[in-house]
């Protein structure tokens, strides 16, 4: 015999069912991909920082990139980065990247990772390209308040190819509450800046982004919020969309955002994974 719930067992059931959609999950958690943000996707790049793998030949990354003006140093685009392989290291199942310079205002040796083949991979870069259709989750710890005196730290992970640029998440320190996403890919230009309490100085956040040819999408979650949508741009990337992985530690010349001292800049990344 089945039991036919009355009109107060169904409001209650209702309600559950309700509240279970805003929580987080296990898997969102452990920065997976919930369902309604990835469907059904194989992993196929897992990065999880166990152990250092760039700057070699056959290393999954390199450490310089074509998107520098000169490979190690942007200055055209506002940067003091003088990319130091030094600067980068890995404890306890996490890449940390350590900004540090003689000046405030002057070059700060600091590290950058990239899949592209870099001088014919004899330096690493294994090739890795996102697709369109790929969604991209990371986790990862912001600089703190005093590093650069609280201004300066311009972390990133972002993609690059000939332009095809989607920054899946970039955070300034001048505005600590905001995660930056951005398409400007083919000349689309769409962003936002997302205000979230989970976003702050020494933060642990994840963010997720699935690159469609229609429509870009980026969530946002931290290790006891699961992932939910910030911002969709109904642009997207186009069909042959493709371009390769890049994570790194910038610091700012921008105007109004020099650091205000020495103080090292750091930050962590514990991992990073694609899903097609």
């Amino acid at each position: 015999m089945r039991v036919i719930p009355g009109v107060s067992a169904l409001r209650l059931l209702a309600a559950v069912a309700l509240l279970a959609l805003f929580l987080p999950t296990p898997a969102a958690r452990a920065g997976a991909p919930r369902a309604g943000a990835v469907r059904a996707q194989a992993l196929v790049f897992d990065e999880e920082f166990n152990s250092p793998s760039w700057g070699h030949r056959g290393a999954v990354w390199t450490d310089t990139t074509v998107a520098y003006e000169d490979g190690r140093s942007d200055r055209r685009d506002a940067k003091l980065d003088q990319l130091q392989p030094g600067a980068m290291s890995i404890s306890h199942g996490a890449l940390n990247i350590t900004a540090k310079a003689r000046t405030a205002h002057g070059s700060w040796g600091t590290g950058l990772l990239s899949t592209e083949p870099s001088a014919s991979g004899t330096t690493g870069g294994n090739g890795f390209q996102l697709r369109a259709g790929d969604y991209v989750v990371a986790r990862l710890k912001l600089p703190g308040r005093q590093d650069g005196g609280g201004h300066g730290a311009w972390p990133g992970i972002w993609t690059w190819r000939g332009g095809n640029e989607v920054d899946v998440v970039e955070w300034h320190s001048e505005t600590p509450d905001i995660a930056e996403f951005a398409n400007h890919s083919g000349g689309a230009d769409s962003f936002d800046f997302h205000h979230s309490p989970l976003v702050g100085f020494g933060k642990w956040i994840t963010v997720a982004v699935r690159i469609g040819a229609t429509d870009v999408s980026w969530y946002l979650g931290d290790d006891t919020h699961g992932l939910r949508l910030a911002k969709s741009d109904h642009t997207g990337v186009g069909a042959d969309w493709h371009a390769y992985l890049i994570a790194n530690l910038s610091v700012s010349a921008q105007p109004g955002r020099f650091p205000a001292s020495t103080h090292p800049i750091t930050m962590q990344i514990d991992r990073i994974r694609v899903y097609r």
